[in-house]
C-alpha cells in the first residue's frame, strides 16, 4: 500500500484556497537583505576597523572611494542660488601611495582636534593627513611606513588620545541640557565630564593608538619638532590562529591609563591596561612642552579574560547556519567611564554586537536581528588572607619582610543582553557617553540609555527637552544603507548607500504642524532643543552647520524662528550685548558671541544671491560687513610685518595693494553712512497717518516696529542698538585715522621727497596713488565722517540718559533675574526685536524739528 505522502514533493498546493476563501494573505514582508549588506556584515565580522566614512568636529566628511584607492572629502554648504543646504561636491584625493601593495583603504578616524585624519589600509599601514585652512585640502603629515604588507599587521582597533588641559586650566567636556520648562520660560542646565586617560604633553596635540591582529600595540605620537614617531609593544604572543585578534576596542580611564578589550578567534574577551610613559624630565620647574624632547614607551598589563560568547553551547556552534553566524562579532566597543545624571561615576562597559542575516538561498523568509552583549568592568580589592597564613614561608619575601600590599582583582560582570530585529551598522556615543546611538541598515536610528539600554529621546516630553528626536524629529527611512556616521552635533548623519554613494540626512519633523510662536509647546520645545545642541557645539568648538540647515528649513515658514532661537541661545551662552557706556570698543570687536549670533541670523536670512533678504537677514548682513571692515582697518594699522630687510619691520599701510583693497571698504562704509542718513530722514514722511516719530501721543513702539519690519527698514535698529552703534563709532574713528595717514603720506611724497636726516622716507608713486584714492573718497563723501560721528555721540548721550531715568530702573547686570536688564533689551534690539519703551524719548528727540508725513523737497 503506497504511503499517503510519498508524492508530497510533486504536489501543487493552492495556499490561497487552502481554507476555502479564495483570498490571498496580504502579510507585510520585509525585503530580503541585499548582497551589499551581506558583504558589509562579513567585513564587520572580519575586522574591528573598517569604517569607510567619518565626520570631523570641524565639519569635514571623509569617505573612502568605492574602489578603495583614494579619499573623497565633502562638507555641508549653502547653495548660492536658493540658500538650500546640502553636501558639497566631492574633492577626490587620489591614492596615497605610489602602489597599492597594502591593499585597499579600510578605515578612517578623525582626531579630537578635528584636523588630523588617520587613514588605514588593509595591511595595517597608517597614513596621517592634516587639514589647516580648508576643509577639503589635506596635507600629508605622516606617510605610511615602508614595511611589507602582512595580514598579521592588519589594524583591528584604534583610538585617539583625548586633548589635555590648556594653560593649566581643566578642559572638561560640556553638554548643555536638559531644558526644564518653567513659568517664565526654559531653564537650561548643563553637565560636565572630565577629560579621561593620558594626554599628549603638548595640550593642543593628540596621539594615535592602534592594535594589530597579531597582538601588537602601536602609538603614533608627535615630537616637539613637529615630526611623527612610533612606539610599540606586544600585548600578547600569538601561537596559533585561535589567538589572532579580530576586534579591539580602547577607552580612557579616570587615571592616566587606557583599557583595551581584545576579541580573539577563539571567542575570548581579554582586558588589558596600557600606560604611556612620555619620558619627560623629572623636574619641579615649569618647562615649555614645545621645547621638550619626548622618549615614549608603552607598558601593558593583562587584567582579566572571559568568553564573549555566553548563550550558545559550545557543542552546537556549527549545528546550523543561524548559530554559526551568531558566533561572529560585528562590533566591539569599550565605553569610557562617565558621570550619570546623579553625578555618580559609571564604570567602563564592554559592548559587543552579533548580527544575523538569513542565507541568500533560504527557502523561507527569516527575520534579521542583532544581539548586543554587555559586560561591566570593575576592579575590587582582593580578599585579605587570614593572619595565620601570613606566617607561612611562602608568604615571606627574600629579606624576611611580609607582603602586606593588598591586591586588586579585575572582573567583567555580564549585563543583560538585548536583541533588535534589525542589522546594526554603526554604534556611537553621545551626550557625554550617557547615550548610545544605534544606526541600522534600514536607515533608522535609535538612542539608548548607557546603563539600562532602554530607548530614550522618544518620550515626547515637552517640559524636559534634551534632543530634537525627543519631540518628533526623525530620519526618513527611505533606502537601506551600509555605513553611517553621525555629525559632531548629532543632529544629522551621512550614509554610504548600497550603490556606494554618500548621502546626507537631516532630522525632519513628520508630525504635522509644530506651531509658530513660543506659546505653542512643541514649537517652544523645538527652539529649546536647537539651542541646547547649538550651544554645546559652540562651547566644544564643534561644527554646527547641520543645525543651521535644520533651522533654515523651518525658518522658511516661521518668520520668528531666528529671533526666538537666538534669544534662547544668548540666554545659555550668557552673551553680553550692552555697550551703551563703552567709550572704546575694543571689547566689542573681540566679542565673538555677537558675531556668532549675527552669523546665524545672516545664514537663516539667506535665500539666494539674487533674492531679497527680510529684516533680520538684512540687518545681520550689514552689521557683519561693518564689523569686518573695522577689523580689517584695525589690523592694517596695528600689525607688524617683516620689512625689506630681516632686521626691519613695516606695517600693511606701507603696502599699495593693501591700501587699494582698503579703498573699496572705505567706499562701502561711506556709502553706508549716506544711506543710513537718507533713510533716517525719509522715515517721518513715509509713516502712516496714525504713527508719528515727533508726537509722543502718536508714537506706538510696537506699531513702529511692525512698520519697520514690513518695510525692511533697519536704520533705527542700527543706531539704537549699542553694539551696532559701537561698530559705527569705531569705523568712524578708524576712517579718520586712515584719512590722516593718507594725507600725511601724500604730503610727504610731494613736499619732502627725501629727508633722511629727519627720519622721514619718501614713498613710492604706487603707494601715493593708493593713498590718493583714500583721500578722494573721504573728501568727496556725501556725509562727513565727523558729522556722522557727532550724530552717534549725541545718540549715545541720549540713550545713557534714557537708561538712567527709566522707571523702574534698568539693571546693568546681564545676569539679573529680578527685573529687566539693559543687556536683555540690547540683545532683543540686536536681533531685530522690540525697541525698549525707554527709547521713546530718544526717538522723539532724534526727530525734533522734523515734520511727519510730508515728503522732503529738493531744498529740504
Amino acid at each position: 500500500m503506497p504511503l499517503m505522502m510519498e508524492d508530497v514533493d510533486n504536489m501543487e498546493v493552492d495556499m490561497d484556497d487552502l481554507f476555502g476563501d479564495g483570498t490571498g494573505l496580504s502579510l507585510p514582508s520585509r525585503p530580503p537583505p541585499s548582497k551589499e549588506l551581506h558583504q558589509r556584515v562579513d567585513e564587520l565580522r572580519g575586522s574591528g576597523c573598517c569604517q569607510g566614512i567619518a565626520w570631523s568636529k570641524w565639519g569635514s566628511i571623509a569617505s573612502i572611494t568605492p574602489n578603495g584607492s583614494g579619499l573623497e572629502l565633502r562638507n555641508l554648504r549653502c547653495h548660492p542660488e536658493d540658500g538650500t543646504w546640502g553636501l558639497s561636491e566631492a574633492t577626490v584625493i587620489p591614492q596615497l601611495t605610489s602602489n597599492l601593495d597594502g591593499g585597499p583603504l579600510k578605515h578612517l578616524s578623525w582626531s579630537p582636534t578635528g584636523s588630523e585624519l588617520a587613514v588605514i589600509d588593509s595591511a595595517g599601514r597608517v597614513t596621517l593627513l592634516q587639514i589647516f585652512s580648508s576643509l577639503n585640502k589635506p596635507m600629508m603629515c605622516r606617510p605610511c611606513g615602508p614595511e611589507p604588507a602582512d595580514d598579521l599587521h592588519a589594524v583591528v582597533g584604534c583610538f585617539w588620545l583625548n586633548l589635555g588641559p590648556f594653560q593649566n586650566r581643566s578642559a572638561p567636556r560640556v553638554q548643555q541640557g536638559p531644558a526644564i520648562k518653567e513659568a517664565s520660560g526654559f531653564r537650561y542646565d548643563a553637565s560636565t565630564s572630565p577629560n579621561l586617560g593620558p594626554t599628549h604633553p603638548i595640550p593642543t596635540k593628540s596621539a594615535f593608538l592602534y592594535v594589530t591582529s597579531n597582538g601588537s600595540l602601536r602609538l603614533l605620537w608627535l615630537q616637539s619638532n613637529g615630526k611623527w614617531f612610533e612606539s610599540h609593544t606586544e600585548l600578547e604572543s600569538i601561537i596559533s590562529s585561535d589567538d589572532l585578534i579580530t576586534h579591539a576596542a580602547i577607552c580612557a580611564e579616570r587615571s592616566p591609563s587606557l583599557l583595551i578589550a581584545l576579541a580573539t578567534s577563539s571567542k575570548q574577551l581579554r582586558i588589558f591596561r596600557a600606560v604611556i610613559h612620555w619620558g619627560l624630565p623629572q623636574t619641579q620647574e615649569k618647562v615649555n612642552p614645545m621645547t621638550m624632547t619626548l622618549n615614549v614607551t608603552l607598558q601593558t598589563k593583562p587584567l582579566t579574560v572571559t568568553s564573549w560568547l555566553h548563550d550558545v553551547p559550545g557543542d552546537t556552534l556549527n549545528a546550523s547556519h543561524l548559530e554559526s553566524s551568531m558566533v561572529q562579532l560585528s562590533h566591539l566597543k569599550f565605553l569610557s567611564p562617565t558621570v550619570d545624571s546623579k553625578n555618580h561615576i559609571t564604570p567602563p562597559i564592554v559592548m559587543a554586537v552579533r548580527s544575523y542575516l538569513p542565507g541568500s538561498t533560504s527557502h523561507y523568509n527569516q527575520e534579521v536581528y542583532s544581539t548586543v552583549d554587555r559586560w561591566e568592568f570593575r576592579e575590587r580589592p582582593q580578599q585579605p588572607v587570614h593572619s595565620a597564613f601570613e606566617n607561612l614561608s611562602s608568604r615571606k619575601s627574600t629579606d624576611g619582610s611580609q607582603s602586606t600590599k593588598p591586591g586588586v582583582i579585575a572582573q567583567l560582570k555580564k549585563l543583560e543582553s538585548f536583541t533588535v530585529n534589525k542589522i546594526i551598522v554603526a554604534v556611537q556615543t553621545m551626550y557625554l557617553g550617557r547615550v548610545i546611538s544605534f544606526a541600522y541598515s534600514d536607515s533608522s536610528v535609535d538612542y539608548r540609555d548607557r546603563i539600562t539600554m532602554i530607548e530614550t529621546f522618544n518620550d515626547d516630553d515637552l517640559h524636559r527637552v534634551v534632543h530634537l528626536s525627543q519631540i518628533g524629529f526623525s530620519y526618513t527611512e527611505d533606502e537601506p544603507c551600509l555605513q553611517v556616521a553621525l555629525s559632531p552635533s548629532t543632529c544629522s548623519l551621512v550614509q554610504i548607500r548600497n550603490d556606494g554613494k554618500v548621502k546626507w540626512k537631516q532630522l525632519d519633523y513628520h508630525l504635522g504642524d509644530i506651531g509658530s510662536t513660543m506659546e505653542h509647546p512643541r514649537y517652544a520645545a523645538m527652539i529649546a532643543a536647537l539651542s541646547i545642541s547649538c550651544s554645546t557645539s559652540v562651547i566644544m568648538s564643534m561644527n554646527y552647520d547641520d543645525i543651521i540647515a535644520t533651522a533654515h528649513n523651518l525658518a522658511k515658514t516661521k518668520d520668528n524662528l531666528a529671533y526666538d532661537w537666538l534669544n534662547e541661545l544668548a540666554k545659555i551662552l550668557k552673551i553680553i550685548a550692552d555697550y551703551s557706556e563703552e567709550a572704546h570698543y575694543d571689547v566689542l570687536i573681540r566679542n565673538t558671541m555677537i558675531q556668532l549670533c549675527l552669523s546665524i541670523q545672516n545664514s537663516l536670512g539667506f535665500t539666494g544671491e539674487f533674492n531679497a533678504r527680510k529684516f533680520a537677514g538684512k540687518f545681520s548682513w550689514l552689521v557683519l560687513q561693518l564689523r569686518n571692515t573695522v577689523v580689517l582697518v584695525t589690523m592694517a594699522a596695528n600689525m607688524k610685518v617683516p620689512g625689506p630687510t630681516h632686521d626691519t619691520k613695516s606695517t600693511p599701510l606701507d603696502d599699495p595693494e593693501v591700501i587699494t583693497a582698503l579703498a573699496g571698504s572705505v567706499r562701502w562704509v561711506l556709502d553706508l553712512m549716506a544711506w543710513i542718513t537718507d533713510t533716517l530722514l525719509e522715515l517721518p514722511s513715509t509713516l502712516p497717518e496714525n504713527l508719528s516719530v515727533t508726537n509722543p501721543t502718536k508714537l506706538s513702539l510696537p506699531e513702529l516696529l511692525a512698520y519697520l519690519h514690513a518695510t525692511n527698514n533697519v536704520t533705527l535698529h542700527l543706531l539704537l542698538s549699542s553694539p551696532t552703534r559701537g561698530f559705527l563709532t569705531a569705523i568712524c574713528r578708524r576712517l579718520q585715522h586712515l584719512d590722516y595717514v593718507a594725507r600725511k603720506a601724500i604730503a610727504t611724497n610731494t613736499n619732502h621727497p627725501n629727508q633722511g636726516g629727519q627720519g622721514q622716507q619718501s614713498i613710492s608713486q604706487t603707494l601715493r596713488a593708493a593713498y590718493v584714492q583714500i583721500a578722494n573718497l573721504t573728501s568727496n563723501c556725501i556725509v562727513r565722517i565727523k558729522t556722522f560721528e557727532a550724530l552717534l555721540s549725541s545718540l549715545t548721550s541720549s540713550i545713557k540718559s534714557a537708561y538712567t531715568n527709566h522707571k523702574p530702573p534698568l539693571s546693568g547686570n546681564a545676569n539679573n533675574s529680578t527685573g529687566p536688564s539693559r543687556n536683555n533689551l540690547e540683545i532683543k534690539m540686536l536681533l531685530g526685536g522690540e525697541i525698549p519703551t525707554a527709547f521713546k524719548a530718544v526717538i522723539i528727540d532724534l526727530y525734533r524739528g522734523e515734520q511727519d508725513n510730508e515728503p522732503k523737497t529738493q531744498n529740504d
